[in-house]
């Protein structure tokens, strides 16, 4: 199995391959259109010279001396034809001379200039035709492949080995600096697989990779953070089942005693059955968030009056206000909304009773409605003691419990969950403000008629 890093390094180098190979084409392509014609111009000038100093120049040794030292200087290379067939070479010695059939020679000592197709490397050969005391001559200029190749070949190849090592080294470094980031989030992921949460990459990086690496530090602490939710839910939910049920056992057995009251028998049983209830009352809390987060939660929109359904809620919780001598301010005009009748009142419900478990005793609750364009608003503010803004951010996510020193008025954290998932139901944000000492104001906004 090929590693991430063995497969970028390999792309990376194939494409550096790719693109040399391509540039090599490209710069070849160009300069053989641009020196074509230059290429023509020097060969015939160079012949053309040739002819001149060959007539002006009566001492051949020192004429093919030092004229084929310049020659080999520029990669040129003359042949020179008599009429006898004789050959004399200017330029370098040393490889092939080009091979001219006895044909070509005698057309251009006839007078016809010659030029050849370009060679695998783009050279051509040039014949021209010349007099002199009465001869014919065909001289035929060429540059020497064999020299400039060689050079060329010399430093085309260190040019190569410089470029591909460089580039190679540059390829494992960078695929070293992106597969190592990648490395570390897989370790990452690994260790939050087997619920270990306490890891953090702490990337600075602004690339994606380091979008990513945050992305992984953020959900850590998620993580984390729900999972010490879950372990406290537990708990709380464990103590939460086991006091009543230790009421209802002591009381149970308390029941059984000889010479127990008619009125103590009437109280004990009251307890336990209003511990009944709230055992009752948790095990629903827990059925319904499950199956509201389900997806699969039956959902019937009806229409029906809004503030009719607030105001007979507040009738129906009158003694629980009354008894903690709380004042109501309710501002509830007409309004008719569609949505499902019996979900909005668990979130009425939850809200009015949070307002009248959290507020002090006289203090003041406000509930109150109005309208915004096609939106409708319900607000529920308290005058207790209000909540903090780290609670704030958190209040609505399930297990969470706010302020947990009071632990005889705290809940187990599931009612503020119902609420935000029925209102998300209904396409509808719910959101609180609250300031510590002064109270909260919960409000819920919802759209007048649903779009299922």
């Amino acid at each position: 199995m090929k590693t991430l890093y063995t497969r970028i390094t390999l792309i990376y180098i194939l494409i550096f391959i790719i693109s040399l190979v391509a540039g090599v084409v490209t710069v070849n392509f160009f300069m053989d259109e641009k020196y074509s014609k230059e290429q023509d111009k020097m060969l015939l000038e160079q012949g053309e010279s040739f002819i001149q100093i060959y007539k002006m120049v009566p001492d051949r040794q020192l004429l093919k001396r030092e004229y084929s030292q310049l020659l080999e200087s520029l990669y040129l290379r003359i042949q020179l034809y008599d009429e006898a067939g004789n050959v004399q070479v200017f330029g370098s010695e040393e490889g092939k001379q080009e091979k001219i059939s006895d044909d070509l020679v005698r057309s251009v000592q006839e007078g016809k200039m010659y030029k050849s197709e370009k060679n695998i490397f783009g050279y051509m050969t040039m014949g021209l035709p010349f007099n002199m005391e009465g001869e014919r001559y065909a001289v035929f200029v060429y540059i020497d492949d064999k020299g400039l190749t060689t050079d060329f070949y010399r430093i085309l190849n260190i040019g190569l080995f410089v470029a591909i090592f460089l580039g190679a080294l540059l390829i494992l470094v960078v695929s070293r600096y992106i597969v190592q980031p990648l490395t570390k989030m897989t370790n990452a992921t690994k260790k939050l697989a087997k619920g270990q949460f306490d890891v953090q990459l702490h990337s600075k990086r602004k690339d994606e990779i380091g979008t990513l690496a945050r992305s992984i530090d953020s959900m850590a602490k998620d993580l984390s953070r729900l999972e010490e939710m879950r372990r406290n839910f537990i708990s709380d939910v464990s103590h939460e089942i086991q006091t009543p049920l230790t009421s209802i056992r002591g009381f149970s057995k308390a029941l059984k005693r000889d010479g127990l009251s008619e009125i103590d028998r009437i109280e004990f049983s009251e307890v336990i059955e209003q511990e009944s209830e709230r055992l009752s009352r948790l095990c629903n809390n827990l059925l319904s968030l499950a199956s509201l987060e389900s997806d699969q939660h039956p959902f019937h929109s009806v229409s029906y009056a809004l503030d009719e359904q607030i105001r007979g809620l507040i009738l129906k919780m009158e003694p629980q206000w009354l008894e903690k001598a709380l004042e109501l301010e309710i501002k509830l005009p007409k309004a008719t909304i569609e949505a499902d009748r019996d979900l909005l009142y668990q979130v009425w419900m939850n809200l009015l009773q949070n307002s009248i478990k959290y507020n002090h005793q006289g203090g003041t609750i406000r509930i109150w409605l109005r309208r915004k364009g096609e939106r409708v608003q319900v607000g529920i503010e308290d005058t207790g003691s209000g909540i903090a803004d780290e609670d704030q951010r958190h209040i609505f996510e399930r297990f969470y419990r706010a302020d947990t020193s009071r632990t005889e008025k705290a809940s187990n954290g599931i009612g503020l969950s119902i609420v935000q998932r029925i209102v998300a139901m209904h396409q509808g944000e719910v959101h609180v403000y609250s300031e510590v000492g002064k109270g909260s104001c919960f409000v819920v906004s919802l759209p007048l008629k649903q779009k299922r």
